[in-house]
């Protein structure tokens, strides 16, 4: 097999080979198939594991092709104050971040990859706010476990806006795949995973009014857990 693509990531190299790309628009497995053989063989090339026909894991991320979504855990960071960021890893900025996690960019960036996301491509974001963001839209979503009860709720949920003095409106994201500088992928170097202030360093970004003023965004605490809560964070590709 010869790589399609080369990512270079902190000073490591990892390689998506093109069996992966082929993999990503084929079927889920089937049990007892001859593509369980030809997934086993590809696994023995990346840090992946094979949970179920359509689910895989990788690191702390697994992620569903038949079911478009990628999810990891993570933790509630800040219950009150301003914020530049919903999520960012426990190296990056969590003096600005709603919740942090120990999953890696990458390992994020790479499922989304497999599940058929589409990042900016060209790194260039618009300089006119009033343009869409380039990438692929997703919906983002929180699960945890209260008094023995499940709860869920979109992560927007959770952000107010002191300008317009209303919760953030729910729907999509962006997810646009960060930038590659001098060999290195920006979203692993720095922990930045998704923004609310508009960041092209990090992987997923709001695209709705006031991405651009970071005075305007705040955490609302009202059915958020408690800190240092755990909580599952869910991308969806839509």
């Amino acid at each position: 097999m010869k790589p399609l693509a080369t990512f270079f990531l902190s000073g490591t190299c990892w390689i998506l080979w093109a069996s992966a790309i082929a993999w990503a628009s084929a079927p889920a497995l089937e049990p007892g198939s001859g593509r369980t053989t030809e997934m086993a063989a590809f696994t023995t090339n990346l840090p992946l594991k094979l949970i179920s026909p359509s689910c895989f894991e990788l690191g702390k991320v697994r992620f569903d092709k038949k079911e478009r979504w990628v999810r990891f855990p993570a933790l509630v960071n800040q219950r009150t104050g301003a914020i530049e960021y919903v999520l960012v890893t426990s190296f990056g900025k969590t003096h600005e971040s709603l919740l942090r996690t120990d999953a890696q960019p990458y390992h994020i960036h790479l499922a989304l990859l497999l599940l058929g996301a589409q990042g900016a491509g060209t790194n260039s974001f618009p300089n006119d706010s009033a343009m869409p963001l380039p990438g692929s839209a997703v919906t983002i979503q929180l699960n945890w476990k209260l008094d023995g009860k499940d709860e869920h709720a979109c992560v927007e949920d959770f952000v107010y806006n002191i300008q317009t003095k209303a919760v953030m409106t729910k729907g999509e994201w962006i997810y646009n795949g960060s930038r590659i500088v001098d060999g290195t992928f920006l979203a692993q170097q720095d922990g930045s995973i998704l923004s609310v202030m508009v960041d092209p360093e990090a992987l997923i970004n709001n695209p709705r009014p006031g991405r651009e003023n970071d005075k305007i965004w705040q955490v609302l605490p009202e059915r958020l857990p408690g800190l240092n809560w755990p909580v599952e964070v869910v991308i969806r590709l839509k």
